[in-house]
């Protein structure tokens, strides 16, 4: 139902094959307190059980909460959809398998008053352990290295390591001016579908050099859950680091591009860190999963030399070795063999 008035807040919820968790991600939503300046927008992206159709009911029947369905396109351009059909002023962006904290909203918009004239915060988290039996209570995400209050570093690798030191480097625990990503076209890349997030960070904290960090925990975040795309096939994540390449690639090689040596670095830093674990669990006993995988790798081959993950222990940097000269395949096998 379409929520008239202004609209301070867009929440993007893309909505995928969730249907025993998303009357519970909505219900956090619109049970929130304090005014109605907010619009839900559930984005369908192809789903085959019965999410769509509860879309649709929750669509009828909450105030504010809105449908939009579109044929399956993967997590980022679902939230682009969500983005682009938003009439909020702030974006919010939260995963149908979590859900919000009861008064997140309250807390926040106080946050963002107290702390005027940024474009984008980034908040904290808590982590609900779905493997887990029964139902457990969330736990506090990783807030050690969380520091609340302005980022004007004009470092922008010292900017990527605070937002990667204070937790997960997911969307959902951002609050993003919807104008600023509009303006300085800094969307989710379409083809990136795994792991998605980390490329929009690398791009936004290029776009927006201030930003500021509220101690307001602003989702559940439910770890481990079966089917999520975390937790999807190996050889996918592969396809979405190599189209991440490929992005970064073509922006930096754009004229007039403004990313500097020193930033194309960091961003060549980040992304073989994200690649390295997975190579890492490619080289396994499973013969079939490691056919499956070398492509994937061998499409990712600009990252072979990138990164902190391969030199940080000796087998670790065998297996750089390995890769490098041997390709793919070998390096799996003789990985997997390791293991035993």
């Amino acid at each position: 139902m379409e929520r008239t008035g202004t609209v301070r807040f867009s929440v993007i919820v893309p909505v995928y094959n969730v249907e025993n968790y998303l009357a519970e991600c909505v219900k956090s939503v619109v049970e929130q307190d304090g005014p109605a300046d907010w619009e839900c927008i559930l984005v369908d992206d192809g789903s085959t059980d019965t999410s769509g159709a509860m879309c649709d009911a929750f669509a009828q029947l909450c105030p504010g909460v809105t449908v939009i369905h579109r044929e399956n396109g993967g997590l980022a351009a679902a939230r682009n959809t969500g983005i682009r059909a938003a009439k909020g002023e702030w974006l919010l962006f939260l995963d149908s398998d979590d859900y919000w904290p009861a008064q997140m909203l309250e807390n926040l918009r106080a946050a963002m008053d107290a702390a005027p004239g940024f474009e984008w915060y980034v908040g904290r988290y808590f982590e609900l352990d779905a493997s887990a039996g029964g139902k457990p209570a969330p736990t506090p995400g990783p807030v050690e290295k969380f520091t609340p209050g302005a980022d004007e570093s004009q470092d922008y690798a010292a900017r990527v390591e605070r937002l990667w030191a204070a937790g997960h480097w997911a969307v959902w625990r951002f609050c993003v001016r919807r104008e600023l990503l509009m303006r300085t076209d800094a969307l989710f890349w379409d083809e990136v579908r795994w792991a998605e997030d980390y490329p929009f960070d690398l791009v936004l904290l290029k776009a927006c050099p201030r930003l500021c960090y509220l101690d307001v925990p602003m989702v559940v975040y439910r770890v481990g859950r079966a089917g999520s795309l975390l937790n999807s096939g190996l050889p996918a994540h592969f396809v979405g680091i190599a189209a991440a390449v490929r992005r970064f690639e073509k922006l930096f090689a754009a004229p007039n591009s403004g990313w500097s040596e020193a930033e194309q670095r960091e961003v060549w830093r980040r992304v073989g860190n994200v690649f390295w674990p997975q190579a890492r669990g490619a080289a396994c006993r499973d013969k079939a999963l490691r056919r499956a995988c070398a492509p994937g790798i061998e499409a990712c081959r600009a990252l072979f030399d990138k990164g902190d993950e391969c030199r940080s222990r000796a087998d670790w940097a065998l297996f750089r070795f390995l890769l490098k000269g041997f390709g793919p395949r070998f390096a799996l096998w003789a990985g997997g063999v390791l293991k035993r």
